[in-house]
């Protein structure tokens, strides 16, 4: 049977973000619209929820021209796509996202407290799904943005190696971890190279050894440190510091994807060295009532994993909120 969208929502609940809403209670606020933050906010509103959901805009779905391993998209899908149909599915049931940045988090004696740029918003639970800014190289000419567009540079080898399959495939990044990527690389492509940046944070000689090793092993070519870079027409050109061109049909950044963490660390939840926030089963973080989802929490980056970790987190704030009596 088909239900009617539902309209009887908690009585704190404003939908069209009234300025009332600040002062009101919500049963939980969410920080960022991507994947995980807009199913999250589905499947709360689906439980009779009150949610309002902050979106800066930045969300790395956006950079998706086509992605392949989305489940329900034979055909592929982009990320610009795929995050309006999140959006157009949460705002059936009330949620249309409040394009503010969230600029501090702090607990109150009945939850907490989110300040964006205009005003101070009240919930019994918060959920970030903040994301990863990824790292990207500097190009000699054109836009990173339209050489991600392009397939010309790419930051996912699990979400995309498969299109790269056969091509001549760089990997630009720190030595040791553009070796390690390149090796998952090797899957796709007989044809793959490390193109190494300067190490910003020292190896251990024998860490670096090894790696170079595992390279030789598996017949990648570790070419001298990036000089430059362009991607023009369809080809990445790279020079290198000892004069030598080379060009590839794609390249993969592997310059790390810190954790966009400040929120978390504002709020006092434990996090790993490499940033991420540590949570526990049901996603929730160190602190009460706090929860991580998607890319914040995992270094798996996969849209997927972002679903899956919206549907567990979402329950659990449902499970530990008083009923809504009907």
């Amino acid at each position: 049977m088909r239900l009617k969208r539902a309209e009887t929502t908690a009585s704190t609940y404003d939908p069209e973000g009234g300025d009332h809403g600040g002062h009101a209670r919500l049963d939980c606020i969410i920080v960022g619209g991507g994947p995980a933050g807009l199913t999250a906010a589905t499947y709360l509103r689906r439980f009779h929820r009150s949610v309002r959901l902050f979106d800066d805009g930045f969300s790395r779905a956006r950079w998706i021209p086509e992605t392949h391993n989305c489940p329900g998209f034979p055909q592929g899908v982009s990320g610009e796509k795929l995050l309006h149909k999140l959006r157009e599915q949460a705002l059936t049931y009330g949620v249309a996202p409040v394009q503010r940045r969230v600029v501090g988090i702090s607990a109150s004696p009945n939850g907490w407290q989110v300040r964006d740029e205009n005003q101070t918003w009240h919930a019994g639970s918060v959920v970030l799904a903040t994301g990863v800014r990824d790292r990207v190289p500097d190009l000699e000419d054109g836009s990173i943005d339209d050489a991600i567009a392009r397939g010309l540079i790419r930051l996912c080898a699990i979400c995309d190696g498969y299109e790269a399959t056969d091509q001549n495939i760089g990997v630009v990044g720190p030595l040791v971890q553009s070796i390690q990527h390149a090796c998952f690389l090797r899957t796709f492509s007989s044809r793959v190279s490390v193109v190494p940046l300067s190490d910003s944070v020292p190896v251990l000689a024998e860490v670096r050894e090894e790696a170079l090793r595992r390279a030789a092993e598996l017949r990648i070519q570790v070419l001298p440190e990036l000089h430059h870079l362009s991607c023009r027409d369809d080809t990445c050109e790279a020079s290198d510091v000892a004069g030598g061109t080379h060009r590839f049909d794609t390249l993969y950044a592997a310059m790390g994807a810190p954790a966009r963490s400040n929120l978390a660390a504002m709020a006092g939840a434990t996090m790993a060295k490499d940033g991420a926030i540590l949570t526990d089963a049901h996603l929730q973080t160190s602190r009460p009532d706090l929860y991580a989802i998607g890319d914040v929490a995992t270094d798996l980056n996969q849209i997927s994993v972002a679903f899956g970790h919206a549907a567990i987190a979402a329950t659990a704030i449902h499970r530990r909120l008083d009923p809504v009596l009907r």
